[in-house]
């Protein structure tokens, strides 16, 4: 039926029912079942993840400070950096210091770590192996390296200190030649007139590429 106005009035006219078979009936569109539709991975960008982003930063570990715990890694970055534990001085262009809660028992070496006080890293450089703090160090790792490639960043970093006994302490030590090899060391270190002086080390662990 249609209504139709004619001025003020208003005329309501039947139409015929077969008028209006043509005619179109609007359905709203069925929602899309994602269930059944497999999800697609997406790749991350070609250059990984924003390390400043707040899904992927990570929080700086907490490292204690006292003057007795700073004087046992000062004897142990003079001994990793005067003795080239790691056996790579004449190879890396940059020795790189940090500090870490790690105990170095086993590998691969936790990415979380400090710098040391730049006054503790002036003290421990030596013309052959001028240190610096490992936030201004550059590390380019690869995985596919099965040779030690000089120019590479030559990473010493103090780990945990015991001082359970205060005249003789055990302090974990690790290493890391950017993707070519790493290590960690347990330091024995003695209280001495002269302050405190590294007894023995051992090797705990190393670690090298084997992919050529």
């Amino acid at each position: 039926m249609l209504r139709i106005a004619l001025g003020t009035a208003v005329m309501l006219v039947a139409v015929p029912v077969g008028a209006q078979s043509g005619a179109k009936i609007l359905t709203p569109p069925k929602p899309v079942d994602t269930a059944a539709r497999p999800t697609v991975a997406t790749r991350p960008p070609a250059g990984g993840a924003n390390p400043t982003s707040p899904a992927t930063a990570r929080p700086a570990p907490v490292i204690p400070q006292s003057p007795v715990l700073d004087s046992i890694r000062k004897a142990v970055f003079h001994n990793l950096l005067d003795r080239d534990r790691a056996g790579f001085a004449t190879l890396a262009s940059a020795f790189c210091l940090s500090l870490s809660a790690d105990d170095f028992k086993k590998g691969p070496m936790s990415p979380d770590r400090v710098d040391p006080p730049e006054s503790m890293v002036r003290q421990v450089a030596t013309p052959r192996a001028p240190a610096r703090r490992a936030s201004t160090c550059t590390f380019a790792p690869n995985a596919a390296a099965a040779r030690p490639v000089p120019g590479r960043s030559l990473l010493y970093s103090v780990g945990a200190i015991d001082l359970s006994n205060p005249d003789r302490v055990e302090a974990a030590a690790g290493y890391s030649y950017d993707a070519y090899s790493a290590g960690g060391y347990t330091f024995t270190l003695e209280r001495s007139d002269s302050g405190w002086v590294v007894k023995q080390w051992r090797m705990e662990w190393t670690q090298r590429a084997t992919t050529p």
